[in-house]
């Protein structure tokens, strides 16, 4: 494999916060599947810059509770199944502020939905995160592209 050299001054340290910031993205996966509301917020700032507008939504700086309610109303139709994997990051640290990019799979169910019973999504993903006294946690987050969507969108409560 190629050689990657460690990064002067900080070397190990930027390896543990890179693994810190996947963790976060994972445990974002999690809260959602799990409707974990209070660990999706324990994820974000106080105030998230959400630029949603690859969906059409513009972007907008808001409180962290506003944007997780938003995701809380859009998994909230009854017997919702979900399951939101995160893979291929490309991590950038600079001090306390990084640069998470990485891809997403959203896969939704409904056994006997109207219209049809699952709903995917794959996109890319660019979030901010800051390093907090309590760890790392995303301060900004934008899906810069969706590469494929299918089956029915219906399923979310959007």
């Amino acid at each position: 494999p190629p050689y990657i050299p460690m990064p002067k001054g900080r070397g190990f340290t930027v390896c543990f916060d890179k693994v810190a910031i996947r963790e976060v993205r994972y445990r974002w996966a999690e809260g959602l599947d799990h409707q974990n509301w209070a660990l999706i917020k324990s994820l974000m700032v106080e105030q998230i810059d959400a630029d949603f507008s690859v969906s059409g939504v513009p972007a907008q700086r808001v409180p962290s509770d506003m944007l997780m309610q938003s995701f809380q109303h859009n998994l909230s139709r009854p017997g919702l199944k979900t399951q939101h994997i995160f893979s291929n990051f490309r991590i950038t640290v600079n001090g306390d502020q990084a640069t998470c990019t990485s891809y997403q799979l959203a896969q939704h169910y409904i056994q006997g939905f109207a219209g049809g019973e699952e709903f995917h999504l794959r996109a890319e993903y660019e979030d901010q995160l800051t390093r907090t006294a309590a760890g790392w946690k995303i301060s900004a987050m934008k899906p810069v592209a969706i590469f494929y969507v299918s089956g029915n969108p219906g399923i979310l409560a959007g």
